[in-house]
């Protein structure tokens, strides 16, 4: 076992697009971390887990784990770190303390992820996201100071968001000089509160427009686009996520924790399904469409034979789609690409 995602589905408030699995915290969180380690033996994986390359911590609000709960898990002894392995810690702007993201560092966290959505004061009221943006921008200056590898989400196609104040809102992540963004499109899910609520989905011209200003804007900045959602300096880009649009095994520990194993897809809510043999090496190949290192038809059915007999379709389909300027002579996505990256992906089913 490698890598390792824990899910911590605390949060005081939910925001209005969030539809994943999170409720208020127990009265002691730190409690918690023995959940998580009975869930791992209870699922018949050997403890510690481990050495891992990569753990990331998510939610929710990871933060409310607190510091004493953050450092009961690194000394729980349920997982080992190898040497170098990345950790990352996703933290909400109005939780970040100086205590906490020095707690975070003493502990050997690696990598930190703030979730701003927008420096916008109007869309992060309609988000519900109960911070501001001075909070965020504290937030951010706190993180660094104590970890540099410090990173910020965005979410493109907020309701109520006008090109300028979006425009605004990228020049405002690029002066931070962070090495890591994500900008990721707004959907509207079932489960929200918008999705309850029966708000429409952004419109998609506007939604597509937003993300390849975004890719536009990063880049100039040398935040350079890895994977359809993500932009990083050189030597910067996410190991664990990395591993996932790879096609690499990962395990989630946790209440909403997806995992994939072998040909096993576990989701959120517990339920398994084992995969075909071809399904799954179909899955796990084509993921690479994400990324800007691309998609590599030849690699896929080495690592995958049974793939090898769909070689000479797929060398037609991409040299079509290279021709409409919708892939990279290394089969990577152009920004067009990227905007109908799901459809590239079904025809090469």
């Amino acid at each position: 076992m490698r890598h390792v995602y824990l899910h911590m589905p605390f949060c005081t408030g939910r925001c209005a697009y969030c539809g994943f699995v999170s409720g208020p915290p127990p009265e002691r969180p730190g409690d918690y971390v023995d959940v998580l380690a009975r869930e791992a033996a209870a699922r018949g994986f050997a403890l510690p887990l481990g050495p891992l390359e990569s753990l990331y911590c998510g939610g929710g609000t990871p933060a409310l784990l607190g510091v004493a709960g953050f450092r009961r898990l690194a000394a729980s002894g349920f997982f080992t770190l190898a040497p170098g392995a990345e950790w990352t810690v996703e933290l909400h702007p109005a939780a970040v303390t100086r205590d906490l993201v020095a707690a975070l560092a003493d502990l050997g966290v690696t990598r930190l992820s703030i979730g701003v959505q927008s420096f916008d004061e109007a869309a992060l009221a309609r988000c519900r996201r109960r911070h501001t943006v001075r909070q965020a921008l504290e937030a951010i200056e706190t993180a660094r100071a104590a970890i540099a590898d410090t990173g910020i989400d965005l979410i493109a196609g907020l309701p109520g968001v006008s090109a300028a104040a979006w425009t605004q809102t990228l020049r405002r992540a690029v002066a931070l000089g962070l090495p890591h963004l994500s900008v990721y499109a707004l959907s509207i899910e079932p489960e929200s509160a918008w999705g309850r609520a029966g708000r429409a989905p952004p419109d998609p011209e506007r939604l597509c427009d937003a993300v390849a200003e975004a890719a536009e804007t990063l880049g100039a900045a040398g935040l350079a686009r890895y994977e359809t959602s993500n932009y990083a300096r050189p030597g910067f880009a996410c190991r664990h996520n990395l591993n996932t649009w790879r096609g690499g095994d990962y395990l989630g520990l946790g209440r909403g924790a997806a995992s994939r194993l072998g040909r096993t897809r576990r989701a959120g809510d517990g339920t398994e399904e084992t995969l075909a043999e071809e399904e799954d090496a179909l899955e796990r190949a084509l993921t690479a469409l994400r990324l800007a290192e691309g998609f590599d038809p030849e690699a896929a059915a080495r690592r995958f034979p049974v793939l090898a007999p769909r070689l000479p379709r797929w060398r037609r389909l991409l040299a079509g789609f290279r021709a409409e300027g919708l892939l990279t002579a290394a089969n990577a996505p152009t920004t067009r690409g990227h905007e109908v990256l799901d459809a590239l992906a079904r025809a090469l089913l």
